[in-house]
């Protein structure tokens, strides 16, 4: 090109007017990008997208979830409780995703969704929880009253009734059902102690209801007057021979002495092991009811605990009784009746221990042995219609 160009030439002046030119649109181009971006950073600060969300850490909501664990939350809200959690790992990861960005190319939407969905869930699993507690733990707070009642009064039943391994094992049950409901109570876990007290309840309710059916009949009027009926006869008959008869009213473990018609000594005895019930079949362990006689005095070496005063069990009635629980199908065909029913020593022992006999101590059973004769009535009952622990439990059961 020819120096002209450069030089003083022609195209001199256009071409530095041309590169001023330029210099002032670049200048103003950069003054309007560093405006725009300064602009668009302002807005982006202020508008805080770029900041993560309060408690992006999801604090709050990992609390609520916690405390909902341990107040037994699973319990209730299983699936909620997993859905919050997840929620709250999905937020976490986005939110970490989105700090990692630039700045300026970082967008909070989706972590915030599940952020603000884990926090709700949370909220709302907490509150529900509560409530639900408030009323659980009222329900059962009476829960506990009533199964340690209901223990009380089944372990009266067992008392006077028949001490079979059945009712033990419900009772045994029951004591560890409450033990457990107060102890759920003591740690705040109420869901747990309702369903304790609950199972205590039941517990108990089976064992009273199984030692209530042992004991029914000594409320039945036509037991009573039975019974009442073989008193009169026995006191009837020492009255009419002037010479004595004996009671044995089992509900109150005590021997009655009448003669000619008068009681003229009562002695406390101790019964078969299952003495609540009637005498059906041999190794019941029961008590007979009836009316007997005395066929032998047995002296000191004749009998295995002491002196010993042998009754003719089984009478007439209970032979009519053993048949028809046979006839019924209450009974094997090996089953047998049974025998050697006697009053005899070595009792006051304070519990119900013989194979069936009546037991008073030695020197009360001295006494029996010089009153009473081969052929003395003897009158056997359940009850005299009066109040003993028996008819006493029946009644407490009544006013509940």
């Amino acid at each position: 090109m020819p120096p002209l160009l450069f030089r003083g030439g022609p195209l001199r002046e256009p071409m530095r007017k041309l590169a001023r030119l330029t210099f002032k649109t670049s200048g103003i181009v950069l003054l309007a990008a560093c405006a725009w971006f300064g602009f668009l950073a302002l807005t982006l600060h202020l508008d805080g997208s770029q900041n993560p969300p309060p408690d992006f850490t999801g604090r709050g909501a990992d609390r609520l979830l916690g405390a909902s664990r341990r107040a037994g939350g699973m319990d209730l809200f299983a699936g909620r409780v997993r859905s919050a959690e997840d929620d709250l790992r999905r937020a976490r990861f986005e939110m970490n995703l989105q700090l990692s960005a630039f700045w300026g190319t970082r967008d909070f939407t989706r972590a915030g969704r599940f952020m603000d969905a884990a926090q709700a869930d949370a909220s709302r699993i907490w509150r529900e929880l509560t409530r639900h507690r408030v009323l659980t733990r009222a329900q059962a707070e009476s829960a506990i009253a009533t199964a340690k009642s209901d223990l009380e009064q089944a372990e009266a039943l067992l008392a006077v009734s028949a001490q079979e391994a059945y009712v033990h094992a419900k009772l045994a049950a029951a004591a560890i059902g409450l033990q457990r409901a107060q102890a759920y109570m003591a740690g705040g876990r109420f869901d747990q102690a309702l369903r304790s007290a609950q199972d205590s309840i039941r517990n108990s309710g089976l064992a009273s209801n199984r030692s209530r059916q042992a004991i029914e009949r000594y409320g039945d009027p036509k037991h009573l007057q039975m019974w009442r009926e073989w008193i009169r006869q026995s006191v009837d008959n020492s009255r009419a021979t002037g010479g004595t008869s004996f009671v044995v009213v089992k509900e109150r473990h005590v021997l009655q002495v009448y003669k000619a018609g008068r009681m003229v000594r009562s002695v406390s005895v101790d019964l078969g092991a299952n003495a609540i019930n009637q005498k059906l079949h041999a190794g019941d362990r029961t008590t007979p009811e009836g009316l007997y006689r005395i066929t032998q005095k047995k002296r000191y070496g004749q009998s295995k605990y002491g002196m010993a005063l042998l009754l003719n069990y089984p009478n007439d009635e209970d032979r009519r009784r053993f048949e028809a629980a046979k006839r019924r199908g209450e009974l094997t065909s090996r089953t047998r009746i049974g025998g050697l029913i006697e009053i005899h020593g070595e009792g006051g022992r304070g519990v119900d221990w013989t194979d069936g006999c009546i037991a008073p101590d030695n020197h009360d059973m001295e006494a029996l042995f010089r009153e009473a004769s081969v052929g003395t009535m003897v009158a056997i009952v359940g009850s005299d219609g009066g109040d003993g622990p028996v008819r006493s439990a029946l009644r407490l059961m009544v006013r509940r």
